[in-house]
């Protein structure tokens, strides 16, 4: 057995491999056909770390991680990791070591490019899509971590892979949610403390950098940045007092398969416990039915207590995801 670099000769041993498993259950993904593949894993490059396990011409296995080229601030080649995405061996060749041989290769590739850790989560460079249970095919663009579930994860824990972060997937069927009447009570009483919450209007040019400083977050404050310079901007939904947003969700923008799309819901540590969350997300679930959205999806941490909000909403947990970590 040999383990070399994927090439697209590879492709169609990938896609019998990949539907196979997931036929049986093994990986919650979308099914994966040549579209598919050009659309989400090409072009194939420095950032793309691609592995086939080969013998005598057949393929058993495959590997397929990535790397960061954009940074957001603070972060480099060197201090970012290299991200594991997906790992799979044919049914009939496992437990023969070509699991452990691909993910030595991706290991070997990431020491070889500086990096230092490995991991399983949501911020690959590649987001990979993956169908929630108990739905009607629904799906959600990013898995958040590995499902524990998944026959994966014993097999990585026991080579050296930590969970650092536990995800909870949240689901709601639009056509069941009701917006409550505390919902108008929270908003007159947060602009009577000064605070208006709801659509966020780009030429009142609030500045969102004290939020995004206290929460920590660059991902949210190049989120507000692109979308508000944009010349067409999807909606935001802040709220805003005395030139400053210190609470936002969106932006609000409805998938091809029906899923209303945001990035996340954030509020400013020193506005929480207001009701700023329960406004703004609950006009969220409104943009979402008004463009045509039948359901949407969510991932938070499990010691989060955001849950609460988000079962107040209608959204049900549907599956438990762990993002994993190993030093190299």
């Amino acid at each position: 057995m040999t383990i070399r670099d994927f090439c697209l000769s590879d492709l169609p041993g990938l896609i019998r491999v990949w539907n196979d498993c997931l036929a049986s259950g093994e990986i919650l993904c979308v099914p994966l056909d040549e579209k598919y593949f050009a659309e989400k894993f090409l072009p194939l490059g420095s950032s793309r770390l691609y592995f086939t396990a080969e013998e005598n011409g057949e393929t058993l296995g495959f590997c397929l991680a990535s790397v960061k080229t954009e940074f957001l601030r603070g972060e480099n080649a060197l201090n970012t990791p290299a991200y594991l995405n997906m790992l799979l061996v044919r049914k009939d060749r496992r437990h023969e070591g070509i699991g452990s041989a691909l993910l030595s290769a991706f290991e070997t590739r990431a020491k070889a490019l500086g990096k230092s850790r490995t991991e399983i989560s949501s911020l690959s460079p590649i987001n990979m899509d993956w169908l929630i249970p108990g739905t009607p095919g629904h799906g959600h663009n990013n898995m958040p971590g590995l499902d524990t579930l998944s026959p994966a994860y014993p097999f990585l824990t026991k080579r050296g892979y930590c969970s650092y972060v536990g995800e909870v997937a949240m689901y709601i069927d639009l056509s069941r949610y009701e917006k409550k009447p505390l919902v108008e009570e929270a908003r007159a009483r947060l602009k009577g403390e000064g605070i208006v919450a709801g659509l966020y209007d780009v030429n009142e040019h609030c500045s969102w950098d004290g939020m995004c400083d206290r929460v920590g977050s660059e991902y949210w404050r190049k989120v507000l940045k692109d979308e508000t310079s944009s010349p067409s901007p999807r909606p935001i939904l802040a709220a805003r007092t005395n030139g400053q947003i210190v609470g936002f969700t969106g932006p609000v923008d409805v998938q091809p398969n029906g899923r209303g799309w945001f990035t996340g819901i954030c509020t400013d540590p020193l506005y929480e416990q207001r009701g700023i969350a329960t406004v703004l997300f609950n006009d969220l679930m409104g943009e979402f039915i008004k463009i045509g959205a039948k359901y949407t999806s969510l991932f938070t941490g499990t010691e989060n207590h955001a849950q609460r909000l988000y079962l107040k909403t209608g959204f049900r947990p549907v599956r438990r995801f762990d993002m994993l970590r190993k030093e190299l």
